[in-house]
């Protein structure tokens, strides 16, 4: 009864609403002349904020996409610059100053591919104008050198093992590391690339194991590793790249042998070279928009006689429209076999931020969470195959651009680990627990051809 009473009322308001929108509309010469006056001022957020309300009145032509994208791009907003320069082209692909500007955007928001896209129907006389040429073989070199060591030198120095006789296993705790590694990126078109490296790994361990009564405990055990990364990116559309590749690890190690010699109980023990293979494969799929790229990886393959197969989710939130503040959050699953522990199943998760400091510096600081065994990161290219776990890895990188086609980055991690003896069963509660800290310094330089 009160709703019939008060539906009159409620029409009439309606009405009256529309009248004074359908009023306050502007046409489409109001608000091409406003535009242009404030394009003209480069009053850019006035400009911006004109361009949004037209276009929610369903206003929409050639000139306005094109001063909305360059209020956007001067404003640093790369990514909508891009959408409204993509709009603007679509209209009319005669003006090539366009291009040269969606060139930019894409280029300034990260989006090298699509820009190298733009780039190759680009004329000679712009070509030359932006130097830019044909797809370069050799795009990128980067060298870089780790070193990871333990903070306190007394988990190794003052190591002790109070475990039954009867026990036969053997327990790692890898005291420090050398790390140097060399890639290389190269260009087949603008749409596919392969980047490709290799590294070289030497790493001294405290070695403790017991076998047959007898125990052993090496304070300086010695191991080798040489890898080969490699990894093509196809991309398939506007804002849709594919990613896959493969991880190969081959380490060398010594494995002390006990033998008896002669007719008494005489027993020697022996060192004797043993190579290991590993291989791991990988997959990811990253679809970009304005403001957010959410990817999808998957892993598998074998790291220290365990089956790995791990899941990533990754989402990428540039608030600005820049790379001038961006987060990266990861979340992933890891599922390991082994022939003869339980399966695990682990969740880790990683948060990233970064942000530009000036021209020249940017700096990100990191963080993941969770139980890291045989685990990989940014899209298979490191591997934490150590023969210790880690549980927490926060850090912070500094990254340097002294000159546009080369920059320097300086990481410095901080691990948390525990290291545990393994019989190869399936113990209930882990034996002879050890926790301590490590520390990682990082020097990457990278060129750009």
């Amino acid at each position: 009864m009160y709703l019939r009473q008060l539906m009159p009322g409620i029409i009439l308001l309606l009405v009256c609403t529309s009248l004074a929108h359908a009023q306050q509309q502007k046409s489409l010469s109001q608000v091409d002349a406003e535009t242009y006056s404030l394009f003209q001022k480069k009053e850019w957020q006035g400009l911006i904020k004109e361009g949004n309300e037209a276009l929610q009145d369903g206003i929409d032509y050639y000139y306005l996409r094109v001063r909305m994208g360059i209020a956007y791009y001067e404003t640093g907003n790369y990514h909508l610059a891009s959408t409204h320069f993509e709009k603007a082209i679509k209209m009319n692909r005669s003006e090539e100053y366009l291009q040269e500007y969606l060139f930019y955007a894409y280029l300034l928001a990260g989006r090298s591919a699509e820009a190298k896209i733009v780039a190759a129907d680009f004329s000679p006389a712009m070509k030359q104008k932006i130097k830019i040429g044909t797809v370069k073989f050799i795009e990128k070199l980067d060298l870089a050198y780790n070193y990871t060591g333990l903070s306190d030198q007394n988990v190794t120095d003052g190591f002790t093992a109070s475990l039954s006789p009867d026990l036969e296993g053997s327990q790692f705790i890898p005291n420090q590391h050398h790390y140097f590694y060399a890639g290389l990126q190269h260009g087949f078109s603008p749409r596919l690339t392969l980047y490709h490296g290799i590294s070289a790994l030497q790493v001294s361990h405290l070695l403790y194991s017991q076998s047959e009564g007898e125990i052993l405990l090496n304070r300086d055990y010695q191991s080798s590793l040489f890898q080969y990364y490699a990894a093509a990116n196809v991309l398939l559309a506007k804002g849709l790249s594919l990613m896959g590749g493969l991880h190969y690890i081959n380490i060398n190690y010594s494995l002390p042998v006990q033998s008896q010699v002669g007719q008494d109980p005489n027993v020697i023990t022996q060192e004797i070279n043993q190579t290991d293979t590993d291989m791991v494969y990988f997959g990811s799929l990253y679809k970009r928009w304005s403001f957010v790229t959410l990817g999808a990886s998957y892993n598998y393959g074998t790291l220290a006689n365990a089956r790995q197969d791990q899941k990533d989710l990754k989402l990428i939130l540039y608030p600005k429209g820049n790379l001038n503040l961006y987060t990266v959050s990861v979340l992933s699953h890891q599922r390991q076999q082994t022939a003869t522990q339980p399966t695990t199943n682990r969740f880790v998760f990683e948060q990233q931020i970064g942000t530009k400091f000036n021209d020249n510096l940017w700096l990100e600081a990191y963080g993941s969470f969770g139980e890291m065994e045989n685990f990989l990161l940014n899209d298979g290219i490191v591997v934490f195959n150590r023969l210790d776990k880690i549980t927490q890895r926060i850090g912070a990188r500094a990254i340097i651009l002294p000159n546009p086609r080369w920059s320097i980055t300086l990481d410095y991690t901080l691990f948390t680990n525990q290291s545990e003896f393994k019989t190869g069963g399936s113990e209930s509660e882990p034996l002879n627990l050890q926790e301590y800290n490590i520390q990682s310094l990082t020097g990457i330089l990278s060129w750009r051809f």
